[in-house]
């Protein structure tokens, strides 16, 4: 039989496709009436069942790519976080979820029961992807995704996870909860015993179809085809557990699930990303009987060009003039507003400059000390240019998964019919000859082209097209603007000079200057690097920095004239709450972009001369949004390639990083933000409640705000009102939206890489923890954008931190070797690394480590100011 077909029964069979549900049904009928039992919830037949697991794989049609099947039989829609869940590839590697047991009146789970004894969670392999001949006889026998053939290693009771129920609560809703997130990309396997117990004292059971459909097949069979595949596939999970030393009687439910892949996507994109010039390197070296001098000049041209401008040349102090307020007014005043005026001025005193004219060099200076240069870069851009908020990257290829089930006779008469599309070569090309470009549409297939770790090449869809004059091929970029600074020996000497000798003199090295790439936060732009240059610049470091998707210069007005620009309309047009995949892959495509840059360093075209840096010397430094997505670039950027690529490896290496206020486990500490909550939740509950709906309008023309502006104030007014029950039902809303959207985000979160980047990255985490006093005597709070914790022990930063094992400094450190930690901020907020007003103090600590940290080459965190670090 066709694999896909059988597949496609089977999910019939369990009721997912709304056809057969009586054959499943049919077991309960014919199970004898017995004393109720407590029992876990499995019923195929109605589509109730526990949740993460892979029978939500099976196809509800004749097409299969090893994704989730969430939708059903309903036109898909991204902008339905249950359908969008369709688009991945497996579950959260982070998010609590729940085991249901139905539970008889009078009865209730025995909360002290639930434990590592009752709950167990193995590594497992499905049979559709392990490579053991047991897993291919499995696979050859089954054919459906979600059959286990091997068991792995025990996730650690207490370690690992924990499972909660509230004693009393009469819910029957078990709760499991990662303490360190699952590994991606992997199979596990949830087991329930009877060690668990009721309020009775008695064993809580699986549900009647489960231990009909538990039975052994090979003694006691059922009697339809329908029940003997339940059986068989049930029987595939019950014999994996058995040799662990579970009884096939003591296994009261038990199910296989995927967790979501992270890092396959990304992983392609660096190989693409570097594949043209690795080619060029190799035939030239070929032709120059191994000249790696000529070889990499030759190859240069294959990668993204960073083209300077360098007749646009100025300084960080007058780009900021507008955000630098009163103080800048008082020095323009004195005519003082220019760097040009300040040196004139510090001439002319003669090298005896009055207290106030040393007061401006000190505070203007800096900024005058680093040139600032504009540039740009043409990048691959996988998101949408023309439905920016509604759709998401996609595939160019077939999925490996899809061509694999076909079997090779049905690709082979496809590609004999034409049904070929333009990346056919570069999908066999890029994926070693496992992938084709290829139009299912003579299958009746609509094929969705997701991004899984069976098919993680993305497809370019920027506005660019090929410049025939390059080698490189522009096709599917987009042209970002770039802002080098860079520093001014003369300037940096005369403020020498001006401070006798405190601030020291600067001398470009003979390599050029070490660079430090910048990265923004939600709703900044790539000018707010302008703000940390001119600390690097005094200490001999360059910076450059690019805007991310959707943010500064790369927002985008629509032809209906909506302008979709976080920086300048609202954060949600990065964060999308309407459409979650999108989210998603703004996310990857900020980590994308910034690996771009990384490689770029490498081909800078400046005729001036003035941007000289040093490309086997760069670091990183990021603030908020740009720490997150930071994340996975790094964790990318310094993993070394194998294979033909091995030789590139330092093309991408970044020596250091500062990861300023991130936090992992995205959608559950946005929720919990004091800043972000009340605009999600406020945004949530216009579409799900009319009842705020309507308070919305009213609010917003009682306060004359748009609706949008109203969100925020609207909902904290709408909740403060609010009963304590219907709260209740309002968060069981939220609960639901959560758990799709972390699934969803889960590709981009930085938990998911936390652990990769501590193993290849020196890395200096800065939380604000508050309890310090703040510039206007008030006591600095947490931070209130990105929590420091959260109420899930997988949410926050202090969790992000304990997930790369950072241990906590509050007092200089200095070593031989490089070293990572993280220091908490009695004192500053969220803002504070580029923002000084509430803390001055603060905002120049959070300066001073990172120039120390990158001028130590990691060896040293150094704690300068005690009284703003929590001990």
């Amino acid at each position: 039989m066709n694999k896909l077909l059988l597949s496609a029964s089977i999910a019939a069979v369990l009721g997912l496709t709304g056809c057969n549900g009586d054959s499943v049904a049919d077991l309960e009928t014919d199970t004898p009436v017995e004393k109720p039992f407590a029992r876990v919830v499995f019923d195929p037949a109605n589509s109730d069942l526990n949740l993460p697991n892979d029978l939500l794989m099976l196809p509800s049609g004749s097409f299969f790519d090893f994704t989730l099947n969430t939708e059903g039989t309903e036109t898909f829609d991204g902008g339905n976080p249950e359908h969008a869940l369709s688009a991945l590839d497996g579950w959260s590697t982070q998010n609590p979820f729940s085991i249901n047991v139905t539970l008889p009146t009078g009865l209730d789970i025995d909360a002290s029961s639930v434990n590592g004894s009752s709950i167990k969670l193995f590594q497992a392999t499905q049979a559709l992807e392990g490579t053991s001949e047991t897993c291919q006889a499995i696979a050859a026998a089954a054919a459906a995704p979600g059959v286990p053939c091997e068991l792995g290693d025990e996730l650690v009771y207490g370690e690992d996870f924990i499972a909660s129920y509230e004693s009393g609560a009469g819910t029957g809703s078990i709760t499991v909860i990662p303490l360190k997130p699952l590994a991606a990309g992997q199979g596990h396997m949830l087991v329930v015993t009877d060690s668990l117990l009721d309020t009775d004292g008695k064993s809580i059971k699986g549900s009647s179809s489960w231990e009909l459909a538990r039975q052994d097949i090979r003694t006691l069979p059922l009697s339809t085809d329908e029940q003997l595949q339940l059986q068989t596939l049930v029987n595939s999970i019950v014999d994996v557990i058995i040799p662990t030393g579970i009884e096939r009687e003591a296994i009261s439910y038990a199910s296989y699930f995927s967790t979501v892949s992270a890092g396959s996507v990304m992983d392609s994109v660096k190989n693409l990303q570097i594949a043209g010039y690795a080619t060029a390197f190799g035939a030239a070296m070929t032709a120059t009987g191994g000249d790696v001098a000529t070889s990499a000049s030759v190859a240069r041209d294959y990668l993204p060009q960073l083209d300077v401008s360098g007749d646009n040349v100025s300084n960080a102090y007058e780009a900021l003039n507008s955000q630098l307020g009163a103080t800048y007014t008082a020095l323009q005043a004195q005519g003082l507003g220019t760097c040009a005026e300040l040196s004139a001025a510090v001439t002319a005193s003669g090298g005896s400059p009055s207290a106030e004219l040393t007061q401006a060099a000190t505070f203007a200076g800096p900024f005058c000390a680093a040139k600032r240069i504009e540039a740009e870069v043409k990048l691959p851009y996988y998101l949408s240019t023309t439905n920016p908020l509604g759709d998401w990257w996609r595939a160019m290829c077939t999925s490996g998964a899809t061509l694999q089930l076909m079997g090779a006779e049905t690709v082979a008469s496809l590609i004999q019919a034409g049904a070929v599309g333009p990346n056919d070569a570069l999908c066999q090309q890029a994926s070693g000859g496992q992938l084709r470009d290829l139009d299912l549409s003579s299958l009746g297939i609509d094929d969705p082209r997701n991004l899984t770790k069976f098919n993680p090449l993305p497809i370019a869809q920027g506005t660019n097209t090929d410049d025939d004059s390059t080698l490189i091929n522009e096709a599917g970029t987009e042209t970002l603007g770039v802002q080098f600074t860079v520093p001014d020996e003369s300037v940096i000497a005369m403020l020498s000079a001006a401070t006798n000798g405190a601030i020291p003199m600067q001398t470009k090295p003979d390599n050029g200057w070490p660079v430090i790439i910048v990265q923004h936060g939600i709703t900044g732009a790539k000018e707010n690097a302008l703000v940390v240059a001119a600390a690097f610049s005094l200490a001999g470091f360059a910076t450059v920095a690019i805007d991310h998707p959707l943010h500064g210069g790369r927002g985008f007005t629509l032809a209906d004239g909506t302008v979709v620009n976080a920086s300048t309309h609202s954060p949600t047009d990065y964060m999308n709450l309407a459409s979650l995949i999108t989210a998603r892959d703004n996310l990857r495509q900020s980590a994308s972009d910034t690996l771009g840059l990384r490689l770029a360093l490498n081909a800078i075209n400046d005729g001036s001369g003035i941007v000289d840096i040093d490309t086997s010397e760069v670091h990183f430094i990021a603030q908020s949004l740009g720490s997150i997505s930071g994340m996975n670039t790094l964790a990318n950027a310094n993993t070394p390639f194998e294979g033909d690529f091995a030789a590139f490896s330092d093309m991408y290496k970044v020596d250091t990083a500062v990861l300023n206020v991130p936090s992992g486990g995205v959608a559950n500490f946005l929720l919990e933000s004091p800043d972000f909550g009340p605009l999600i939740k406020g945004s949530l509950l216009a579409e799900s409640s009319e009842d705020f709906a309507t308070f919305l309008r009213q609010y917003a023309a009682a306060n004359d705000l748009s609706i949008e502006a109203a969100i925020r104030p609207a909902y904290i007014a709408f909740d403060e009102a609010l009963e304590d029950d219907a709260r209740a039902e309002i968060a069981a809303t939220f609960s639901q939206f959560v758990f799709a959207a972390q699934t969803i985000l889960d590709a981009g979160d930085p938990i998911n890489y936390a652990q990769r980047m501590s193993s290849n990255t020196p890395t200096l985490m800065q939380l604000v923890v508050g309890g310090g006093v703040n510039d206007d005597g008030t006591t600095a709070l947490t931070d209130q954008v990105n929590p420091v914790v959260t109420a899930l022990p997988l949410s926050g930063g202090i969790p992000l931190s304990q997930v790369m094992g950072l241990s906590q400094v509050s007092s200089t450190s200095q070593g031989d070797a490089a070293q990572s930690g993280v220091v908490y901020f009695s004192a500053g907020a969220h803002q504070s690394l580029f923002v000084p007003s509430p803390s001055l103090a603060a905002t120049t600590e959070m300066q001073t480590q990172a120039v120390n940290y990158f001028g130590s080459q990691g060896n040293n965190i150094v704690i300068t100011d005690e009284s703003v670090v929590a001990n």
